[in-house]
């Protein structure tokens, strides 16, 4: 194991192979990590561990491949629990997806993904997250856990597809979310003003830059940028770092408060297709 990963994702991430071993043996035959590891902002106790895996061929049409990777997902709820027992909450989850070892090298945008999990859900169609930004990451800083390091497996993030993936994301999933929040009616939790605030100003970072950063980094890039929004946006901050929240603006403001700055930072970002 990476001597540099944090002690937390070095155990669960021996965990999860630990299991994976035993419910598919020989079937994945590299893996890494990326996410706010990569980006160096991991948070022990808060942060998940985005995973890739790679899937030996020799598993392709194995009537039982989808029935083990659940229970590869499920395996990590025992000591999920113990740890929320312990006041640690669910952090430290490994969020995978599985690719075929044939299609590592394929370009992003046209690998198909064997299945995801997200926290507690399970993707047997799909995985989002096999994409130019996510590839990126893996790319600029990536930590291999099995495999060979991840500057040989010859990842094909498709540079040159990258703002115009961005901008399809803002338009086709935080524009339609920022309406959402605008027209709801039920007062929105920290963690949700956290994730339409902090989702979208990576997004714009990303246009304005080509550059990926972490949560932490955007939201208070977004504060530089936005001051009219500081307040909202302070909010969205203090849930991220697990700081006391701001007592204003008052909570029942905060749901127009997040749609109007997401709003405002989904108009500022350069792209033209976003209108």
């Amino acid at each position: 194991m990476d001597p540099t990963l944090p002690k937390d994702v070095a155990y669960a991430v021996g965990a999860y192979l630990r299991s994976a071993d035993q419910l598919l043996p020989g079937a994945v035959t590299a893996c890494a990590v990326g996410g706010s590891i990569a980006l160096d902002a991991y948070r022990p106790g808060r942060s998940d561990i985005d995973v890739i895996a790679v899937l030996s061929d020799e598993w392709k049409g194995h009537r039982s491949l989808m029935a083990r990777l659940r229970l590869l997902h499920l395996s990590q709820v025992p000591r999920l629990t113990a740890r929320a027992a312990r006041g640690m909450g669910f952090s430290a989850c490994c969020n995978t997806v599985f690719i075929w070892e044939s299609e590592v090298a394929h370009p992003v945008t046209q690998i198909r993904p064997v299945a995801s999990h997200v926290g507690e859900v399970f993707d047997s169609h799909g995985a989002f997250d096999v994409n130019p930004v996510i590839w990126k990451e893996l790319v600029d800083g990536g930590i291999s856990i099995r495999g060979g390091p991840v500057s040989d497996w010859g990842l094909d993030p498709e540079p040159g597809e990258l703002r115009s993936w961005v901008a399809r994301n803002l338009r086709e999933y935080w524009a339609p979310l920022a309406d959402s929040a605008h027209s709801g009616r039920r007062r929105l939790s920290a963690g949700t003003v956290e994730w339409c605030l902090v989702g979208p100003a990576r997004m714009h970072h990303t246009l304005l830059t080509g550059e990926i950063i972490s949560k932490e980094a955007a939201g208070r890039r977004a504060l530089e940028a936005f001051p009219d929004h500081s307040a909202i946006l302070e909010v969205a901050l203090a849930r991220l770092r697990g700081a006391p929240l701001p007592a204003n603006p008052p909570r029942d403001q905060w749901r127009g408060l997040t749609a109007s700055a997401m709003r405002s930072i989904i108009a500022d970002s350069p792209a033209d297709d976003l209108t």
